[in-house]
């Protein structure tokens, strides 16, 4: 019987919490203060630790300092009612398995406790009624997921706020959930929740939005990580303007292959989008890989470039993660006029003006199409599984790629 610890000035939380637990079969431990939490963790030595942020004398990121000091392995799931994403990267950086907002949901409670325990296949929160299929064929990929938690801070582009994620493990047959903070909406990162503006991909639930997803689900469609939930307010940081800090941040958490499998999305006949103005094509073919050979086009002083991508992870780390975001200035003050962009800084996205870049040096004498193939590797994710086809594009942007996304579901995933 493994025992647990609430940590709560809240009478009422502390009742149901503990009654809840106890029909689940915890013994369960009570405190309503800090002091009295850490001489109750130091006899009793729980597994789990439920713990509230706001309380007097000593609040929750103090009592949480001392319980991974005093005895790391516990599994301590902060709560709080004013929940931000600051608190919630802070906590879990400083060690917490996970945090939650409150008014507390009972399935959540119980997905992260079991979760934390290893007990994967109990009390699993739905999403709506969305889920990934396993597969059993000769043609499966392996499901994967994060080795352990991930903390990231950063800016958003288009908001300008500072922000942050956290990256959590998640069971087989979970697909990539984004999870709004404080509101708890949970978004599958699927075609279905997809909101667009065109600068940006975004998904939105019946509440909540979560923007600028393209570079974190290009970096999960490379490294192949099918199952994970990432805690985000209303918008993925920006970080440098390009995914390679993701990369940097997974590498650091390790990838775990789960038991189930996935099938692959094969391209058995050519698709072509119609009705594209400006120039713009594009399609998918039958290839026996990934691959994307796409042509930018512009005026001074980016010019004519093509970029043809074919490989897996490593190719991907190499040649394509460090590519950043860029635009001229004069599209950045119309995106500020339009209440976007306010994020860009000389450090986070490559400007341009019409003589040349203005703010940095290149990583790539055409990082410029590397980064639309960036893009579009995290566009194409959004069927939430590898696709195995080659794909052609010129001067495709997230509307075009996101419009192909939904055909490819409608003409070969029903």
């Amino acid at each position: 019987m493994h025992k647990v610890l609430i940590i709560d000035d809240e009478k009422d939380i502390l009742d149901s919490l503990s009654s809840i637990l106890e029909d689940e079969g915890f013994q369960v431990f009570k405190a309503t203060d800090g002091k009295e939490g850490l001489s109750l963790f130091e006899r009793e030595k729980p597994k789990i630790v439920l713990l509230d942020i706001w309380m007097p004398e000593l609040d929750g990121i103090q009592v949480l300092k001392r319980i991974k000091k005093k005895k790391g392995e516990a599994i301590v799931i902060v709560i709080s009612g004013h929940g931000t994403i600051s608190t919630a990267v802070e906590a879990v950086k400083m060690g917490a398995y996970d945090f939650l907002e409150k008014p507390l949901s009972i399935e959540k409670i119980l997905e992260v406790i079991f979760r934390g325990l290893g007990a994967e296949g109990r009390n699993k929160v739905k999403t709506e009624d969305f889920r990934i299929e396993s597969a059993k064929g000769a043609h499966k990929f392996q499901q994967k997921t994060i080795g352990k938690s991930i903390v990231v801070y950063g800016v958003g582009l288009h908001s300008g706020a500072k922000t942050g994620m956290i990256l959590l493990p998640m069971p087989e047959n979970s697909g990539i959930v984004f999870e709004h903070i404080p509101d708890g909406e949970r978004i599958p990162a699927y075609i279905d929740y997809v909101f667009s503006i065109g600068y940006a991909s975004s998904v939105k639930g019946k509440n909540c939005m979560v923007r600028t997803i393209e570079h974190l689900l290009a970096t999960f469609h490379m490294y192949g990580i099918t199952n994970l939930l990432v805690k985000v307010s209303e918008e993925v940081p920006i970080l440098d303007g390009s995914a390679i800090e993701i990369c940097n941040k997974i590498e650091e958490a390790g990838i775990i292959e789960q038991q189930k499998g996935i099938e692959p999305l094969y391209i058995k006949e050519a698709v072509t989008m119609t009705g594209l103005s400006n120039g713009k094509s594009l399609q998918i073919e039958p290839s026996q890989s990934f691959e994307i050979d796409y042509t930018l086009e512009h005026g001074r002083p980016i010019g004519v470039q093509r970029y043809r991508f074919q490989g897996g992870k490593d190719a991907f780390v190499a040649q394509i993660a460090p590519a950043r975001t860029f635009g001229f200035l004069r599209d950045f003050e119309q995106l500020a006029k339009m209440g976007l962009g306010t994020g860009g800084r000389i450090n986070n996205v490559i400007i341009l003006n019409d003589e040349g870049v203005i703010n940095t040096e290149l990583r790539f004498k055409d990082e410029f199409v590397r980064h639309k193939v960036l893009d579009l590797i995290g566009d194409i994710y959004l069927l939430n599984r590898p696709v195995i086809g080659k794909i052609i594009a010129k001067q495709t942007g997230h509307l075009e790629n996101l419009a192909l996304v939904k055909e490819l579901k409608k003409r070969f995933l029903g």
